[in-house]
């Protein structure tokens, strides 16, 4: 495998430095050690439980005790041995617990007077007064929305300590919530969801889940609401901010950066002023797709290998490459939108040179379209786009055409309709999402590919079909561990090994595997397409596109210290200790320059070779 060449690259260097600028605005947040904010679930349901239940508690406590002591007082029948067959407290007690809970012992110790009798009678009629009022009160207490609310918020804590791995906080549980719950689930990861409403935390059980997901209906921007999301957690990875209220998203972001500036925050925006705010406590991702889509447009346009390359490797794993995008020569567009979406289209047209022209989407039918060459039909409203689609097909069918829908449940429709160009903004934030957050330097390769010209996307995907197919491949970040490459970490304590040698066939050395490295980060510093002969050292994270069973078959060489020893010499080794100690016996009577020179074991114990230089030593004792 190899990678492009230095004229494809083009304006995509081969090491790419990520610096923070000193006069950035995160530099001068003056942040203090400040606890992050909880409330006390269990407490609280303890609380209201004893003050809605206070009068039945008394009520039972004032029956037990009235019952008990006329018990005692009550005289008896005379006993064989002289006594008057009176109660002792305890007798009493026990016979009258008995009693209010199942009626129909008998008469203990002995056979009862008429006075013991009528004040037993007496005592279950009390009893029964108080255990229903007192269930009564229970069923009412049950019912309270405010019990309730304090229930859930003690499961849900009780659900968020329980989770033993590492977990994101998802706010907001709309279309888009749902579907990046849905790809975390898919890769294995966990999660908590915060939302507002009710109605989507329920459609949350219904969502087939493979692990239970801890939920909480409650209003995500007050700080203690994060905090018993598990905030302040070290297992917490990351908070997306996905709610359709940019206010709230802000918030949330101020809150997460000011308490835990370490963890990552994604946060959706629908304008630029909101993204702009969001920038001052630089968040990990401010999304506005409203913008985005205006670079997307463009793209397609003046750069289709580009756009396609982009399009298909941050779609979902298995979709089929999609066809390079026709040719347009577009000068004059007609923009019909209203709100934000109206103000950055707008002006992301006009700065890379259109003409372009604003419509108010109430005046826009029968409006005469005759010179433009294209249409945005991007009102808030779906049926309005679609109708001014359909009017713009019948009157001029040449006119390109983007049509924006903001419900998912429009996509059908679209899909039927074919313009050339669609606009979902959910779609769009799951993208980038789950780029930025599934495999963390994944998005740093996303940034080179949009930076990237013609020939440098055209070859690249060329490469990805030749190595993986025309399928989009699954994407994957390996980090050279002990944790995740055990033998590649056995080996490289040792002797040198090559970046190509992680994507040989472990059945045939001489093929790779359905795999191709995109980049490989060490340290600050990132290497995109890296060259296959690149030495690896201890540390380094490779982001790797391929198939799911290349990713089975690479498991097998960074695991097993024999198959590795094979992808790497060409040489089977024996891997029980009989046959590495017939292996030794044999080696003894080689000559010296025919013995293989510190020829590592699968177990690491027979070699003991150190590295020559500094550069062959791992990158954390450099």
């Amino acid at each position: 495998m190899t990678g492009p060449s230095d004229s494809a690259r083009g304006a995509v260097p081969s090491w790419r430095h990520r610096r923070r600028s000193r006069s950035g605005r995160s530099s001068r947040l003056r942040l203090g050690d400040v606890a992050t904010p909880t409330q006390i679930p269990n407490q609280a349901v303890v609380f209201l439980v004893l003050r809605k239940m206070r009068g039945p508690l008394l009520a039972i406590l004032a029956t037990m005790t009235c019952g008990v002591l006329g018990l005692c007082l009550m005289p008896g029948l005379p006993q064989p041995d002289g006594t008057d067959g009176r109660l002792n407290a305890f007798e009493s007690f026990y016979f009258i617990t008995s009693t209010a809970t199942t009626i129909g012992l008998g008469e203990l110790p002995h056979p009862f007077s008429t006075a013991q009798r009528m004040w037993t009678i007496a005592s279950i009629y009390l009893s029964v007064v108080a255990w229903g009022y007192s269930l009564g009160r229970l069923l009412s207490l049950a019912q309270d929305p405010g019990f309730q609310s304090v229930r859930r918020a003690a499961t849900f804590r009780r659900g968020v300590h329980r989770l033993s791995g590492p977990f994101s906080v998802i706010v907001g549980y709309g279309f888009i919530g749902r579907s990046v719950a849905r790809a975390l689930d898919s890769r294995g990861r966990r999660m908590v969801v915060v939302d507002q409403d009710l109605t989507p935390i329920e459609r949350l059980t219904t969502d087939l889940l493979t692990t239970d997901v801890p939920a909480l209906t409650a209003d995500a921007r007050n700080p203690a609401t994060l905090g018993i999301a598990g905030l302040d957690s070290n297992r917490c990875e990351a908070v997306l901010a996905l709610t359709g209220d940019d206010q709230a998203n802000l918030q949330i972001v101020m809150t997460c950066r000011l308490l835990r500036p370490d963890l990552p925050v994604l946060a959706r925006a629908s304008t630029r002023q909101i993204a702009s705010a969001m920038a001052n406590f630089a968040p990990h991702a401010a999304i506005n797709v409203f913008d985005d889509y205006g670079q997307f447009l463009l793209l397609s346009l003046h750069r289709p290998h580009t756009y396609r390359l982009l399009t298909w490797i941050m779609s979902e794993a298995g979709q089929e490459l999609p066809p390079l995008p026709a040719a347009f020569t577009l000068r004059r567009w007609a923009v019909v939108a209203d709100g934000p979406f109206g103000d950055d289209i707008t002006e992301d047209l006009t700065a890379s040179g259109h003409e372009v022209a604003r419509l108010c989407p109430d005046d826009s039918f029968g409006a005469d379209l005759t010179g433009f060459d294209a249409l945005v039909a991007g009102a808030e409203s779906d049926s309005v786009n679609l109708a001014l689609a359909a009017q713009v097909r019948h009157s001029w069918p040449d006119v390109f055409l983007a049509v924006r829908i903001t419900s998912h449940n429009q996509i059908p429709l679209l899909e039927a309709f074919k313009p050339d160009s669609v606009f979902f903004p959910p779609a769009l934030v799951v993208q980038q999402v789950i780029s930025r957050l599934a495999v963390p330097h994944y998005w740093r390769f996303i940034s080179t590919v949009m930076e990237a010209d013609e020939t440098w996307s055209r070859h690249l995907t060329e490469q990805l079909v030749a190595r993986v197919s025309d399928r989009s491949p699954r994407v994957r970040q390996l980090r050279l561990s002990m944790v995740q490459t055990p033998a590649v970490c056995r080996w490289l304590e040792h002797r040198p090994l090559v970046l190509d040698d992680l994507f040989r066939s472990p059945q045939d050395r001489d093929s790779h595997i359905d795999a191709l490295p995109l980049m490989l980060v060490r340290g600050k510093r990132s290497m995109v397409l890296p060259d296959p002969q690149t030495e690896l050292k201890l540390g380094d994270e490779i982001v790797i596109a391929g198939r799911e069973h290349a990713y089975d078959d690479q498991t097998e060489v960074i695991y097993d210290d024999s198959t590795l020893h094979y992808v790497v010499t060409g040489r089977d080794i024996p891997t029980s200790w009989i046959g590495r100690w017939v292996g030794r016996r044999r080696s003894w009577g080689r000559p010296a320059d025919q013995t293989i020179a510190a020829e590592p074991d699968p177990a690491g114990a027979d070699s003991t070779a150190a590295p020559d230089s500094a550069d062959d030593r791992p990158a954390d004792q450099q």
